[in-house]
């Protein structure tokens, strides 16, 4: 691991304009002390987002908790939005401290952590380096990582972010990227699961019971779903375009999905969920991008989808479509790939695939990367959990 030096810091003026908005923000808190905090905590955090403006990183502070009154009001963050990729803890220290302190309320949902020196004039930051994890409350500022491996992981695409409802502008829902490129993208309309049509309430029904036979579907249902009328499980339900969707179905679908121990059925039941409502919160973390790339005449599109499980890691769904054509090109390969490049999963297309997938599971950290390839052409895109 390459430690710090001093002549790695990266130095930032602090203007006016920052130490004004610190100002405002601490002057809102209840105690001397928690103002002094919160004051450091928003010229910690303008700091680091001048810098990775210079670095043309795309960041959103005002999503930031630190940016929201009652967030910084009740917790002790720091936190910078990175567009897409998650938010990272900015904390500061004074002029001679060695040790930063970390909140352990901040120790989980973060892609990282930044130390910033500010000085007693508090017009100048330094930048001192970076660490993708905390497990302590107190950081020894000699310790930390280079701002290289920070601008590194920026460039991720973060799916931990995804389960945040964070994207960057490329990643597109499924309704945008389809009207966007109707007639040409070859998204099926039809709304078909397991190769069923789901038109009525009876249909999903009976996917659920091809893998809960017996009613072993409602073993450890919470009562609340449970009202009389599931005695008779067909519902007066039309599920099409304009329908409305009984909540008490679509409550039982997301209780299923984020229980089962089953893959398979775990995906089928979010595949049931979002061709019956699209942007239902629990299946929202799925996305589709244009990889802009032609194989054998086909302009093809990647698809990822994340669910989160019971057990704190997250499953990950891959999936390839054509975009121009019915089929994709034969012999076309989707790969799920270690850092080192070697290959853990991988699937290619025979003559009649409309699409061709790839499923698996992981730990939040974990990073790994999607390769699309067909002969000579290949691309590939970095992700992080």
């Amino acid at each position: 691991m390459n430690y710090l030096t001093e002549r790695q810091t990266i130095s930032i003026p602090i203007p006016e304009e920052f130490r004004q908005n610190a100002l405002k923000f601490a002057r809102e808190q209840l105690t001397p002390t928690r103002g002094r905090q919160v004051y450091l905590n928003t010229l910690a955090v303008q700091v680091v987002n001048t810098y990775l403006q210079m670095l043309d990183i795309p960041t959103d502070l005002e999503s930031s908790y630190v940016w929201q009154p009652y967030r910084r009001l009740i917790d002790d963050v720091a936190d910078l939005v990175l567009t897409g990729v998650g938010r990272l803890e900015c904390r500061a220290i004074r002029t001679g401290d060695r040790i930063c302190y970390i909140p352990p309320e901040v120790w989980d949902g973060r892609i990282g952590y930044v130390v910033v020196e500010i000085n007693q004039t508090c017009k100048e930051g330094k930048i001192w380096g970076f660490l993708p994890n905390v497990t302590t409350s107190e950081i020894d500022i000699d310790k930390l990582h280079s701002l290289d491996e920070l601008i590194e992981r920026s460039h991720l695409i973060s799916l931990r972010a995804w389960l945040e409802n964070m994207y960057t502008t490329e990643w597109q829902t499924v309704e945008e990227f389809t009207r966007k490129r109707k007639p040409q993208f070859a998204f099926r309309s039809i709304k078909r699961v397991r190769g069923l049509k789901l038109e009525s309430p009876d249909i999903v029904w009976q996917i659920i019971e091809q893998f809960y036979p017996n009613h072993s579907w409602q073993k450890g249902l919470p009562s609340k779903f449970m009202p009389k009328k599931f005695n008779n499980r067909c519902e007066e339900l039309e599920v099409n375009n304009n329908s409305n969707i009984s909540s008490e179905l679509l409550d039982i679908l997301v209780h299923l999905i984020r229980t089962t121990e089953d893959e398979e059925t775990r995906w089928t039941l979010a595949e049931i969920l979002w061709t019956l409502q699209p942007n239902h919160p629990a299946v929202t973390a799925r996305r589709v991008m244009d990889l802009g790339m032609q194989l054998d005449g086909s302009a093809v599109a990647l698809m990822v989808a994340v669910l989160p499980k019971p057990d704190q890691t997250v499953a990950v769904l891959l999936r390839v479509y054509p975009m121009n054509h019915v089929y994709l090109p034969l012999g076309l390969q989707l790969a799920g790939l270690y850092e080192d490049g070697q290959a853990f999963l991988e699937v290619q297309a025979r003559g009649d695939d409309d699409y061709i997938q790839l499923k698996f599971c992981a730990e939040f950290g974990e990073r790994f990367r999607v390769r699309v390839g067909l002969n000579d052409a290949v691309i590939t895109e970095n992700f992080v959990i």
